[in-house]
Formats: structure tokens, sequence, C-alpha cells
């Protein structure tokens, strides 16, 4: 992005959304905490009135600014109208109050989640409801494929077709991180800025598609996820609820929606059993391997029309 000298601090976070070609949201109000605070997602909603529906789930500590442009575009420019969100705990919608140190630890001995990704999926439920939308075509990348899978298992009238990317079960057996990346989801990213872009960066060369990162555009991303606000203790919560999930294997098999599972096969966050282990488990589920793709949607070009082959197959 060119700020024309200007620096970060003199733009306002609607400015570097716009500079980077990303919406601006509204609050939606979608339930309340335990103690009863207000639980509100911000959410982008683009694209022609008349067009069916896209519901985009982000992944984990993922800000629904940083879905690929290129993505966002090829989908509206086929007459979709798409809904992005910044999950709970994420971007600018509701943080949790509170510390991981302050959570009560299980007989495992890990922290016990502050909510379960089903939680999640039903604020989703919430903002559709919002939003006055009936039915939707719903994509989930990572942890948000896990949590478009309980949208999909637990809310099947609302879903006109899903698509899992780089996403899987939850069981042990499959979809596991590399050894050499589990560096990633210990390590919290920096709070101050140049150290978050650097962070950035090593983190997306580690985790995705080999010789294909493109330095710019992330440190580009990155700095709008920056300026719309930073939740380390927010993304530890998140993957405290992916852990304790469990295996969805059968829930899965429950699946009533015409299903696209797309995972590469160079992805070490979560590996290309997981996805191949979603195929398998979702009736009739449709599965495409992209050599060469990490744990990001660098090769674009073949998610992409794979994408919006399944979509168009399956109108609302």
């Amino acid at each position: 992005m060119d700020h024309a000298g200007t620096s970060l601090s003199e733009l306002t976070v609607d400015q570097l959304a716009i500079a980077a070609g990303r919406p601006v949201g509204v609050l939606v109000p979608v339930g309340a905490t335990p103690e009863g605070a207000t639980i509100e997602l911000d959410v982008a909603d683009e694209g022609p009135r008349d067009g069916e529906v896209v519901l985009l789930v982000a992944g984990l500590g993922m800000q629904r600014t940083d879905w690929a442009p290129e993505l966002m575009v090829a989908l509206r420019g086929a007459g979709y109208r798409t809904i992005t969100v910044d999950n709970r705990d994420c971007g600018r919608s509701t943080v949790l109050p509170g510390m991981i140190e302050d959570l009560p630890v299980g007989e495992d001995g890990w922290p016990q989640p502050a909510y379960p990704l089903a939680a999640m999926a039903r604020d989703l439920v919430a903002v559709l409801a919002q939003l006055e939308v009936d039915r939707a075509h719903v994509i989930g990348i990572s942890m948000g494929g896990m949590i478009a899978q309980h949208l999909a298992s637990a809310h099947p009238e609302l879903v006109a077709s899903l698509t899992s990317l780089m996403s899987t079960t939850g069981a042990t057996s499959v979809g596991q991180t590399h050894a050499e990346v589990r560096w990633v989801l210990g390590t919290p990213a920096p709070t101050e800025f140049a150290p978050y872009l650097d962070h950035a960066v090593s983190t997306a060369t580690a985790v995705g598609s080999p010789g294909l990162v493109d330095a710019e555009r992330v440190r580009a991303t990155a700095t709008v996820a920056f300026a719309r606000g930073l939740h380390p203790q927010g993304t530890t919560r998140q993957l405290l609820s992916i852990r304790a999930d469990g295996d969805r294997t059968r829930a899965l098999a429950e699946i009533t929606a015409p299903t696209l599972v797309v995972h590469g096969d160079a992805d070490p966050l979560i590996d290309v059993s997981g996805g191949r282990a979603t195929a398998s488990a979702i009736p009739d589920a449709t599965l495409v391997v992209v050599e060469g793709l990490g744990h990001d949607l660098a090769l674009l070009d073949p998610i992409a029309t794979a994408i919006l082959d399944h979509l168009a197959a399956h109108p609302v």
C-alpha cells in the first residue's frame, strides 16, 4: 500500500481498510456472554442485493479483511452477495474479558475453553438472521472450515452448499500439524507494529505454499489487521476451542449440503490427510487436492474455479 508518506498512526482503521480495498463493516449483535455482556460481530455485506449469499468463515485469528481480494472479486463478479465476518475474539468483534490463566484447568492439565466452536457457529446463524438471509453458500477456511461443519450439521436448512478449505475432522489421526511448524501455534504475535509484520511474514513463509509466499502482500494485509486490533488472548481462546472440539467425523456423516473439500498437498499446518478424511466423512463430498498448495490461497486460480463451479452447480 502506498500511503503517500502518511504514517500508520495518522491513518484511521477505515482509511487503512479502504486503502487495501477492504470494506468497512458494521457491528451485528449475535448473543451474550455468560455474564450478560452483548457479543457483536463485525460484518461486511457486499455485492448485489439480489445475489445468492456466500458466507465466508474465517480461520484462527484471521480477520475478515484477510480474505484474498481476488476471491472476493471473483465471487461478486459472478453475481454473488458476500458476507465476511470477524469471529468473536478477533478483529473488531467483541473480545471476551479475562486472561487464559484465569480459565479453569481440566483433568488433562489444559485450560478449559471459554466457548465451544459450536457457539461460534451459532454466532453466524444469528448474523444470517439479522441480515434476513434464509439460506447461503458457506465457505470456511481452516478453523472456519470446522465452524462451517458445525453450521452445516446443526442447521442444514441454512446451508445451500458447503466448501471446506484446508480444514479437518478433528480426529487426532489426521490433519495434524507438522513438527517443524508447531511453533506457529505456540508463538503469540508481537504487539508492536514492525515486529508484528515480521512475524506475519515468518509465519506465512513457514506454513504457506513453498516458494509462492508474497512477503509484500503479507505485510499489506497484516498492516490492516494490526490497525483493526490484535487480540492474542482471543486467538488463544479460539485455539483452545479447536483443541476441545474433538472428533466431528460422526457429525460430518449427517451433513446433507453438497460439499466441496479443497486442500493443498503441501500444507504443513493441517496435513492434507485432514482434507481427505473430511471428504470421506461427508456423504458425496467432492475432494480437490491442489499440488504445491500450503496453508494459504497462493494458488488461487484452481481454488476459485472449483468454488465457482460448485456454487453454480448447487443454487440456493
